[in-house]
């Protein structure tokens, strides 16, 4: 009898949309690995991305979605958003820098989706955020948050705030410009867009799909959550709260309608995608009151596979 582990690999860069994300969830991949997004990107902001997974006696054991960064008479640079995913994500294997150097790639940037804890909590601009274990479930959940934050999903509710999730497009809009206009007001740029996230909602499928959660008070929009589930993660991508109704903690209503959703999914972590306590202390002051644990992750590593990505990595060092 073989040891699955020695059995060899067989690598395909031909699956579906829907057999791709299907595997992701499996082997708790991160959503900005998935089909679902890829897709939508490439049919809003025109992003190729190169799909390739390695299985083992049929059973998909790695996968890496890249996203191409083309350089005008040199080639391409490939970006790994939150991947890759399963077996020797880390070190990535030579069989696929060799299909990938084929093609064009000089650099391959990948970005894991991982807790490295002290390995790299002291290193320079490793990205950080905060994991709520979703696991123990709603009572768990709930006396994990800081009290004056429970006090406020309770206030909300006295004060009438109402949550609904919806993907219409006009709230769409509604949650996009309220997003724009907070953007505009702090100076800072606004990644996505409308279309994106109409395509986000309206391409989900059974295991990686969108959410938009509206809170609204005295009938109007007072926060708003877009999320994103793959498998058993959730993940908070694009939020925000108007001042003139952040006294009836519309912003605590909206998390705990997305927390209780994930719980009702079966999630058992919600990742609320990057704390900054130096440049954004007041968002990572609000998550930090969710419960969760604070995490650094790996950030970018660098695979080149030639002469020209090692000095394309070395310039990209130098810009971060």
């Amino acid at each position: 009898m073989h040891d699955a582990a020695q059995l060899p690999l067989q690598w395909r860069n031909d699956i579906g949309s829907q057999a791709w994300d299907s595997a992701l969830a499996a082997l708790g991949g991160h959503p900005l690995q998935s089909a679902l997004w890829g897709d939508a990107r490439k049919a809003v902001d025109t992003v190729s991305d190169h799909r390739w997974m390695a299985l083992r006696a049929g059973a998909p054991v790695f996968m890496a979605r890249i996203e191409e960064r083309r350089l005008p008479a040199i080639g391409w640079i490939g970006w790994t958003p939150r991947g890759p995913s399963g077996e020797f994500a880390e070190e990535l294997p030579a069989v696929l820098l060799a299909q990938l150097k084929r093609s064009g790639m000089q650099l391959l940037v990948s970005d894991l989706w991982r807790d490295m804890g002290a390995e790299t909590a002291a290193s320079a601009g490793a990205p950080r955020t905060i994991w709520i274990d979703l696991s123990g479930g709603r009572e768990a959940v709930s006396r994990n948050l800081d009290k004056q934050w429970r006090y406020g999903v309770g206030r909300a509710q006295r004060m009438g705030v109402t949550v609904d999730c919806s993907p219409g497009e006009t709230d769409l809009a509604e949650f996009f410009a309220l997003c724009r206009s907070i953007s505009e007001r702090k100076h800072f740029d606004l990644p996505g867009s409308s279309a994106l996230m109409q395509r986000l909602l309206s391409g989900s499928n059974p295991d990686v799909e969108a959410r938009l959660f509206l809170a609204r008070y005295r009938g109007r929009l007072g926060a708003g959550a877009f999320v994103i589930r793959c498998g058993r993660s959730l993940h908070f991508f694009w939020g925000a709260t108007d001042r003139g109704a952040a006294d009836a903690r519309v912003g605590e209503a909206v998390q705990w309608a997305v927390i209780e959703w994930g719980l009702e999914q079966g999630c058992t972590r919600y990742d609320l995608e990057g704390v900054d306590p130096a440049t954004n202390p007041g968002t990572y002051a609000f998550k930090k009151k969710m419960g969760g644990t604070e995490v650094t992750l790996r950030g970018k590593q660098y695979h080149p596979v030639g002469l020209r990505g090692r000095a394309l990595a070395w310039l990209d060092r130098l810009r971060d």
